[in-house]
């Protein structure tokens, strides 16, 4: 199980891709070696272990964002609540894992208990397979995905040269203490940041901007209000969904939620 953070747009879902399908690769290797190779040569012997072998399954990319790689299979809820199963040896990705479950959701037993199962027993389930988060802030995630993780990584800065991403990157320890993820650094944090080489071909496999689908259709605002640079910069107006009791009416636009029937 392996976790990626780090803020907005320093390259999460860049490294979290890279690092699935880079293992996804070596499932597929050891799936093609055994079943090509090791089980044709052994499985006629009947004694020991041999007598045992049998071909496995081919392992699956899943995942919760399209990923332009051959096997990929969407991920869904029947997969996340164990009513179907993942292929023997598969590897799953969630971009943005707390959009799945966060850690609000504790308020649902029945996502709590799916939820712990699923982390605590994905390797179990999958028979060797791998699982892999990336998100904005750990603290956001639900308690299943954070008390399942020893560390995470987090990339602090990434920049781009021709063919190459360069991400400076340091794995933490986690420990939750009160709901408080706790590290501690006696350096400079830019001091013991490792430098991690992701080839560009990987924003072939997915869209970074994937979930921009949400908003695309809506109307553009762009009408611009002229500041004076020597004028008035009072804020005048609280654009809040809340009702302030102690701001005059004036003050506050209160958004109003609509629901389209």
């Amino acid at each position: 199980m392996v976790l990626v953070t780090g803020g907005v747009k320093t390259g999460k879902s860049t490294m979290s891709v890279w690092l699935a399908v880079r293992q996804y690769w070596r499932q597929l290797r050891k799936y093609y070696i055994y079943n090509y190779v090791i089980y044709p040569t052994f499985h006629w012997i009947h004694v020991g272990p041999f007598k045992r072998m049998k071909l496995r399954e081919k392992p699956l990319f899943y995942s919760n964002i399209p990923v332009a790689i051959k096997n990929f299979v969407p991920l869904t809820l029947d997969l996340i609540e164990r009513r179907e199963r993942f292929r023997y040896g598969s590897v799953i990705y969630v971009c943005e894992s707390s959009l799945v479950a966060d850690s609000q959701s504790i308020k649902d037993a029945f996502v709590n208990e799916e939820m712990l199962l699923l982390n605590k027993l994905i390797a179990h389930e999958t028979k060797g397979g791998y699982l892999f988060y990336d998100t904005q802030s750990i603290s956001d995630n639900h308690y299943a995905v954070k008390r399942c993780l020893s560390s995470y990584f987090y990339i602090h800065h990434m920049r781009k040269i021709p063919f190459f991403c360069l991400a400076w990157v340091r794995e933490l320890k986690f420990s939750e203490d009160n709901n408080v993820a706790v590290n501690t650094f006696d350096t400079d944090v830019e001091d013991t940041l490792k430098l991690v080489i992701i080839p560009k071909s990987v924003w072939k496999l997915f869209d970074c901007y994937c979930y921009s689908v949400l908003t695309d259709h809506l109307p553009v605002v762009d009408q611009t209000v002229r500041v004076e640079k020597f004028g008035d910069k009072k804020a005048r107006k609280i654009i809040s969904f809340r009702k302030y009791k102690s701001i005059p009416k004036e003050f506050v636009d209160n958004g109003k939620v609509e629901t389209q029937n």
